[in-house]
């Protein structure tokens, strides 16, 4: 037993950082969304344009739609960069699922979608060549039993930009 008093304060002697710690537990979560960006073949400069963004929930989970309350709907966030505009994410109506132990409905998506990203660049700052347009999707996924941990995923398109025609 005195062993054991031992071994309990030599690892709280230890500093842990709980970001650390919950780092370590989140990196070590297996993805159950997958992101791929669909960016237009061309874009002009001072035009708009959409990303698509196809999502997809791995096999027997769900992550929540946007509008449901109390849960933690998927987000998507673009990333800071000169000359690059974002208008708000459009997503999919999500589909209705019943859980009954809480006797509620809620939106979710459990099958692939896309989000439509409106974006603009502005001509005086981003010029003729190749850009990138760098973001993060932030979901929750939960099966019929559990949630998970927050995660997210990282996601970049590269845009071929071609001046703007007068």
């Amino acid at each position: 037993m005195k062993t054991a008093w031992v071994l309990i304060a030599m690892l709280a002697a230890i500093p842990l950082s709980r970001s650390s710690a919950a780092q370590s537990f989140l990196s070590k979560q297996p993805a159950r969304l997958t992101v791929a960006a669909e960016p237009p073949a061309r874009v002009v400069a001072g035009r708009s344009f959409t990303i698509d963004l196809r999502l997809s929930p791995i096999s027997g989970v769900h992550v929540y739609a946007p509008g449901n309350p109390n849960y933690i709907p998927v987000a998507i966030e673009i990333l800071p960069s000169p000359g690059i505009k974002a208008e708000p994410a459009v997503f999919p109506p999500g589909e209705d699922l019943f859980f009954g132990p809480l006797k509620e409905s809620v939106k979710v998506y459990s099958a692939p979608f896309a989000v439509k990203l409106p974006l603009s660049l502005d001509p005086k700052i981003v010029k003729a060549g190749e850009t990138v347009v760098r973001g993060k999707v932030s979901y929750q996924a939960c099966d019929d039993r559990v949630c998970f941990p927050p995660q997210s995923a990282p996601f970049e398109a590269r845009l071929t930009v071609t001046r703007r025609r007068s």
